[in-house]
């Protein structure tokens, strides 16, 4: 492991002069969508779990999220046009829990799928009924039916060729485990791939980054365990890869891992304690030759909480420190905290170079990127937003960042109080604030 030691300040001109044929990093050129007013009173609309807040093919992107009654809304442009029209859907949900997010998945079949109002309750979740709309939906119905009764953190997750994969918890904190279902756009039809995948056995529960599809269809995960509801308890980063769709799975050295996946499973690739400020559900990218990079943060060696870059160059795993944070706090306690730094999202381009999506207090509280090129052992800060988004965490729409390498974030500033407690934020404006001209 190498330590961070670059300057914060450091000059573009001298940023990882060891490569300075490919020039500075430049910052990006920045454009803002917005869509409409949506509930901030909580960090429900914005939190980094909401996979996906923003899907799209080659034409059209959508976005869905609740607005200031908690409704439902989703929204739609072209790709070619600035302006979104929206549609309040007859549902809503419960938007003083932030963890009861909405979610949006698109197939290949041109349908949406969306899945909303869930912390340990019965899977809500509906398909769209006609190809000409994709704002018009049908009534609840069931996946698979299996394991569909206590059901949180509902996520889509493209596929290489449109199908479809949706993540979700079954249980509670301290006591969970992961399931995985599939979408074929052929049939038309869910069907279950692994229930579970991952067990705490009740003993733990697995808190997962938001996994990827790599171009050659293979599905790789991240995770942690956290042994109680509270989230000191958090500890390991654990890995693991499936190359037939989630039906076997391996660690990075190729073996072939028992299901379930429990926490006696070889799949930990970067040991980390108890109590170490150890933040679960963040982001896991696939580099354009399949290395996974992982980001999150825990205590540096002073005690201070940073940001980390852990990757897997295809024979070993390496972490480097990517912030420099000065100021201290602890993660520590039950349901959504009020944290003075965002879990980190990340992107990885066609050549290589990694961008890590924050937002910190310290550094004035909008929308900042942390950059750099292989071997990623120094960092450059961006800030990209100088505004306070409050609690806001970034997602972003994958397909577009794969198809057209453009960034393109759901971005709301929102206010959350610690232990799931509302706050009096007024409604605010979501849009999606877009950054192109990336390496």
């Amino acid at each position: 492991m190498r330590v961070f030691a670059a300057s914060l300040g450091l000059a573009l001109a001298l940023f990882l002069s060891g490569c300075a044929s490919w020039g500075p990093i430049q910052p990006p050129t920045v454009k803002n969508y917005p869509i409409g007013d949506a509930y901030a009173s909580t960090e429900i609309n914005a939190t980094i779990f909401r996979l996906e807040a923003l899907s799209s093919d080659q034409q059209n992107q959508y976005a869905t999220f609740y607005n200031p009654a908690g409704q439902v809304v989703v929204a739609h442009r072209l790709l070619s046009d600035s302006q979104w029209t929206s549609t309040i859907e007859p549902f809503s949900g419960n938007v003083r829990d932030a963890h009861n997010d909405v979610v949006l998945g698109l197939s290949a079949d041109h349908v949406l799928h969306l899945a909303y109002d869930h912390h340990n309750q019965p899977l809500h979740y509906r398909q769209s009924v006609d190809p000409s709309d994709l704002t018009q939906f049908g009534p609840t119905q069931q996946l698979t039916g299996l394991l569909e009764t206590r059901v949180t953190y509902p996520s889509f997750l493209s596929g290489a060729t449109g199908d479809l994969y949706f993540f979700y918890r079954d249980g509670k904190s301290g006591n969970g485990r992961l399931c995985l279902d599939y979408y074929n756009p052929l049939t038309h039809a869910w069907s279950t791939v692994q229930a579970p995948l991952l067990e705490g056995e009740g003993q733990s529960s697995p808190y997962w980054w938001r996994p990827e599809v790599g171009t050659d269809g293979a599905i790789h995960l991240a995770w942690c365990w956290r042994d109680t509801p509270d989230a000191s308890t958090n500890h390991d980063i654990c890995y693991a890869v499936s190359r037939d769709g989630g039906h076997t799975w391996s660690n990075s050295a190729g073996k072939v891992l028992t299901l379930p996946i429990t926490r006696f499973a070889d799949a930990t690739v970067f040991p980390i304690a108890k109590g170490q400020n150890l933040i679960n559900s963040c982001a896991l990218a696939v580099d354009a030759h399949g290395h996974p990079h992982i980001v999150y943060y825990a205590n540096g060696p002073d005690g201070v909480p940073q940001y980390f870059h852990l990757w897997f160059d295809g024979k070993q795993w390496s972490a480097q420190p990517v912030s420099q944070r000065k100021q201290t706090f602890s993660l520590a306690g039950q349901g959504t905290l009020k944290i003075p730094v965002s879990r980190p999202e990340i992107a990885v381009s066609r050549r290589g170079v990694a961008y890590l999506i924050t937002r910190d207090e310290e550094f004035g509280g909008g929308l900042r990127l942390y950059a750099s090129r292989p071997p990623y052992q120094q960092w450059l800060a961006l800030d990209v937003l100088n505004e306070p988004l409050g609690e806001w965490e970034p997602s972003y729409d994958l397909a577009r960042w794969r198809r057209d390498g453009v960034l393109s974030l759901f971005v709301l500033p929102v206010h959350q109080g610690n232990n799931e407690k509302t706050t009096d934020f007024p409604p605010q404006l979501a849009r999606v604030v877009e950054l192109s001209g990336l390496e």
